[in-house]
């Protein structure tokens, strides 16, 4: 078969819907889906253990009863697919107070309100690159972001990026659920516990999940609304209780620069992270949707709310950091008893406060979905067990965790979002190279292959990679825990240049090991 460059991309001569890399023996997803030897063997498996066809039966009950998605990582017939609105979807996901507590670490680092404000734009602009040019990789193969990263990775380097995948998606719905319990306890003035308001989010947000991908994305579809109207309420309500002196650091010389690029690594990893996941809701997009628009729709979607919620954050931190009082609240109760301290009359607060709680929804909600999804991608037998049952296990996990760290909020994600920067930058640089570099080599996707690792890329290249990447964010990070040797020396209390080496290290790296690796097994 012939392969030749059209509209800047290569495409088999018989490709007749023109999507980039695709085999052309693979445009009918119908004909993928029945013909795919992997979904063949799922099914088998399926009916070799009556607990499975129990659940299933029942999953396909629900389906028809309700009209829930029950499929779950499986590639997405071209016939089947109803594309979404995403960028409401995303306005609805990343508007909540979710980032508010992340923007308020800019202050507290000794940045001023200012300073803080700038990091996070930049940060937030550069680092949703990433995420915007992964999503483009979904539609046109009709499989989830992961799936797409076997032909990188292949299915055992796959397996460790969903492993990571869950740890960034449950550290989100961490940070949302226990900001969200907080926002309970202070509505009721203290007489619900914050565990027991961490226990009713993550509930709600299971029973969500569990109707998959039409039932989220109809939630998503209108919540953001009121959400954004509230957001603006705390803006020019909060704007009493701001620093009188937003332009003043606390901190100077290498400290401050220390300092800038520790916060600005954090905003960073909170942007980039969304990559291993941003394709996971394009999948009911069209073949042959223009890359462009998927492009243009996943990095306004998060650029516009990220900043608008973060920058919010960031006068946040100053409040705390000029008001004592208000500094006590926080002290006392958390972000949630801040926001309600902000608001007035107190009715009134307590009524938006409601609305800011359900909003935490929105974002837990597609993690748990993803990480359901990503637990599948560990093995036909994973992808046997309805997606239903991982919902369940990733919220019995999320509740673990909130419930364990519900007081040691700042310390989760300090520690937390830097890191997930690390990783999923390599990740997203992998799969950039081995897109636009190698897959055109290849002669692009074989799509009945994603489950066959006769067939599928050993992902020696993308796994030495990828370690190579973290091994060196190892030697520039700037944690609590621990402060690398090259942050050591950007101030007192370091300065990360963690996400700087990781990006330069699998620059170098992926495309060396691939090559030989390619010269090697031939694929």
């Amino acid at each position: 078969m012939d392969v030749e460059k059209q509209n800047g991309s290569y495409v088999h001569g018989d490709d007749r819907s023109a999507s980039p890399h695709l085999h052309g023996s693979d445009l009918s997803a119908s004909d993928d889906v029945l013909g795919d030897p992997g979904e063949t063997q799922v099914i088998k498996i399926r009916q070799q253990y009556s607990v499975l066809r129990a659940l299933r039966n029942f999953e396909s009950w629900v389906d028809r009863q309700m009209k829930f998605e029950a499929s779950g990582v499986e590639r997405v017939p071209e016939e089947k697919r109803k594309p979404p609105q995403m960028m409401v979807f995303w306005f609805s996901l990343l508007l909540s107070p979710t980032l508010i507590p992340v923007g308020m670490l800019g202050p507290t680092f000794g940045l001023s309100v200012h300073t803080s404000v700038i990091l996070t734009v930049f940060a937030t602009l550069i680092g949703t690159l990433v995420p915007a040019f992964t999503a483009t990789l979904c539609p046109p193969t009709g499989l989830r972001q992961l799936a797409v990263s076997r032909y990188a990775f292949g299915i055992w380097g796959a397996k460790l990026c969903s492993l990571l995948n869950i740890v960034v998606n449950v550290g989100y719905a961490v940070i949302a659920s226990v900001v969200g319990g907080q926002l309970l306890v202070a509505i009721s003035g203290g007489s619900i516990p914050l565990a027991v308001g961490i226990i009713i989010i993550i509930a709600i947000a299971f029973a969500i999940s569990f109707f998959g991908f039409a039932v989220i994305h109809y939630y998503e579809r209108y919540a953001w609304i009121f959400i954004f109207v509230l957001l603006c309420v705390l803006w020019g309500q909060s704007a009493a209780y701001f620093s009188p002196t937003p332009g003043l650091n606390s901190i100077t010389g290498i400290d401050y620069s220390g300092a800038c690029l520790s916060y600005f690594a954090v905003i960073f990893g909170v942007s980039v992270s969304w990559c291993s996941i941003a394709g996971d809701y394009y999948v009911h997009y069209p073949a042959d949707t223009s890359k462009w628009l998927v492009f243009g729709l996943t990095y306004a979607g998060q650029v516009l709310p990220t900043i608008f919620v973060g920058t919010l954050g960031n006068y946040f931190g100053g409040i705390i950091e000029s008001n004592m009082d208000l500094d006590a609240v926080y002290g006392d109760g958390g972000v949630g008893a801040l926001i309600l301290a902000t608001l007035r009359p107190s009715g009134w607060a307590k009524f938006a406060c409601v609305f800011f709680f359900l909003s935490f929804l929105g974002n837990i909600v597609p993690n748990i979905y993803s990480s359901a999804l990503s637990i599948q991608l560990w093995g036909k037998h994973f992808i046997a067990v309805p997606r239903f049952i991982w919902c369940a296990l990733i919220s019995a996990i999320t509740l673990a965790l909130a419930w364990g760290g519900r007081n040691k909020l700042e310390t989760i994600i300090n520690n937390l979002l830097s890191i997930l920067g690390y990783w999923t930058l390599a990740f997203g640089i992998i799969l950039f190279i081995e897109h636009f570099w190698f897959r055109p080599k290849l002669g692009g996707y074989d799509l009945s292959a994603w489950q066959d690792q006769k067939r599928m890329p050993y992902g020696i290249a993308g796994l030495v990679s990828l370690l190579i990447g973290i091994g060196f964010s190892f030697i520039g990070m700037d944690q609590t825990w621990y402060i690398a040797p090259a942050a050591k020396k950007i101030g007192a209390h370091g300065g990360d240049v963690g996400d700087e080496l990781t990006f330069v290290s699998v620059l170098i790296a992926y495309p060396i090991l691939r090559t030989i690796e390619i010269k090697l097994v031939g694929r």
